[in-house]
C-alpha cells in the first residue's frame, strides 16, 4: 500500500510539472522480463538437472526402504526378535535419513533459484537504468504499480533484449 500511494504521489509531482516539460513515462513487466532471457532459462536446465539428480537419489533410497519393509513383513514369522527389531531400527534409519536428504534436497533447490534470481535481478535494474538514461525516460515503473498504462508505454520487450546481450 505504501508503494501505490508513493507511485501515486510520483505520478502526480509529475503531472503537474508535466505542463512545463513533457514527461517520459515507461513500464516493465520485470517478472517477464527476467524469464525471457537467455540466462534465465540456462538457470532453469541447471535447476532441472539438479532436480532430476535428487529425485533419482531419493527414490533409490525409497526404494530401499520399500523393500526393507517387504521383507521383513515377509519373514517376520520366521525371524527371531532380536533379528526383527535390528530390521525395524534399521528401517527407523533409513527413513530418517530419507527425510534429512529430502529436506536438504528442497534447501539445494530452493538456495540455487535464490541464486539464479539475485543474479538476474541485479542485472534487470542494472538494464533498467541504462535504458531510462539513454531512451531520456523521466521514470519507469514496475508493471505491477501501474493500476492502467497504454501498451505503448511497455519497455518489457527492450529490456529483455538488453537482458540478452550482457
Amino acid at each position: 500500500m505504501k508503494k501505490m500511494m508513493f507511485v501515486l504521489l510520483a505520478l502526480s509531482t509529475l503531472a503537474t510539472t508535466a505542463n512545463a516539460v513533457e514527461t517520459k513515462i515507461g513500464y516493465v513487466d520485470i517478472k517477464a522480463a527476467m524469464e525471457s532471457t537467455k540466462d534465465y532459462s540456462q538457470g532453469l536446465k541447471r535447476l532441472e538437472a539438479l532436480e532430476s539428480k535428487k529425485t533419482k537419489q531419493l527414490e533409490a533410497m525409497r526404494n530401499r526402504i520399500t523393500d526393507l519393509e517387504k521383507e521383513v513383513q515377509m519373514q517376520s514369522m520366521t525371524m527371531s526378535n532380536d533379528h526383527k527389531m535390528a530390521k525395524q531400527q534399521e528401517m527407523t534409519q533409513l527413513k530418517k535419513e530419507f527425510d534429512r536428504e529430502l529436506q536438504d534436497a528442497s534447501d539445494e533447490l530452493k538456495g540455487e533459484k535464490r541464486k539464479l534470481d539475485q543474479v538476474l535481478v541485479g542485472k534487470f535494474y542494472d538494464a533498467v537504468r541504462e535504458y531510462g538514461k539513454t531512451n531520456n525516460f523521466d521514470i519507469i515503473l514496475p508493471k505491477s504499480a501501474t493500476v492502467y498504462a497504454s501498451g505503448k508505454n511497455d519497455i518489457t520487450a527492450d529490456i529483455t533484449k538488453i537482458l540478452d546481450t550482457k
